[in-house]
């Protein structure tokens, strides 16, 4: 089987120290997952940008990371409490045709 590298900088590091402990353990767990399977069940493929995925986490929080097959890499983008406006700040935003 194939494995995933997982890529993140120093901020999404920050993000996983600021969760709360318990939520915490559960984001490093389901983070190294997508090493071995970067679609798993509960992840959703955002409207009208293929290759980016969310994860719903406990108490309103998500995971945002994009999927690299062609470099067999994930890119962790963002975790944490989902603001209103979040995949706009990603730059992730419904593209309205």
């Amino acid at each position: 089987m194939m494995r995933y590298r997982l890529r993140f900088d120093r901020r999404f590091m920050r993000q996983i120290e600021s969760l709360p402990g318990d939520l915490r353990s559960v984001a490093r767990r389901l983070v190294g997952s997508l090493a071995e399977q970067p679609r798993p069940a509960q992840a959703k493929e955002l409207d009208g940008h293929p290759t980016y995925f969310r994860i719903w986490l406990p108490r309103t929080h998500r995971l945002v990371y994009q999927i690299l097959d062609d470099e067999q890499a994930v890119d962790l983008l963002y975790i944490g409490p989902k603001p209103p406006d979040l995949y706009e700040q990603l730059g992730l935003g419904r593209r309205s045709d």
